[in-house]
């Protein structure tokens, strides 16, 4: 029994395009303009690092392990070594830190819930139409994390030097 259904396929073959470099490349620079506009401009670099790092990395990865695509059962063909899934790690460093950059502005827990969800359902994408196996995802989505942290402790350490400088340039001598 197969869970595919053309109307599902339809939905799924749309969805797994967010993750694509041509889509991740377009939202980064809309959101790199967003924060340059807000004069958030290290965020900015930030962003734009966090596709290219995590990009080169995915590469090197995939060069290292070069492991070959599922060939059963594909509803889109993809070329490229199959580990890690690029659209997991990459669309995970992306939308999740993304996410962290507009939480750390607004505070609203859903843009976080939705920074998990997004690559997660881009993850299932991948595996649905064929191109990945399961193992790929979740190496994708585990160094995808890993980026996160790593960009989330950059910005933790420029928010808490800003707190620091405010308060010291805030007292009475």
């Amino acid at each position: 029994m197969s869970l595919r259904s053309d109307w599902l396929n339809e939905i799924v073959l749309t969805f797994t395009h967010v993750g694509d470099a041509k889509v991740l490349a377009g939202l980064c620079l809309l959101g790199a303009i967003g924060l340059i506009i807000t004069k958030q401009w290290r965020n900015s670099l930030l962003l734009i690092g966090s596709i290219l790092v995590s990009y080169g990395l995915n590469l090197l990865v995939k060069f290292t392990f070069q492991r070959e695509r599922p060939q059963d059962n594909r509803l889109l063909e993809d070329d490229g070594y199959s580990f890690p899934s690029g659209n997991a790690m990459v669309g995970t460093t992306f939308y999740l830190f993304a996410a962290v950059l507009l939480y750390q502005r607004y505070q609203k827990r859903w843009i976080l819930v939705a920074g998990v969800i997004y690559p997660f359902l881009l993850g299932l994408s991948r595996v649905y139409v064929g191109v990945h196996y399961p193992s790929d995802i979740l190496a994708g989505f585990a160094l995808g994390i890993v980026l996160v942290i790593a960009l989330n402790k950059l910005t933790a350490q420029r928010r808490k030097q800003i707190s620091v400088n405010r308060n010291n340039t805030n007292r009475a001598v």
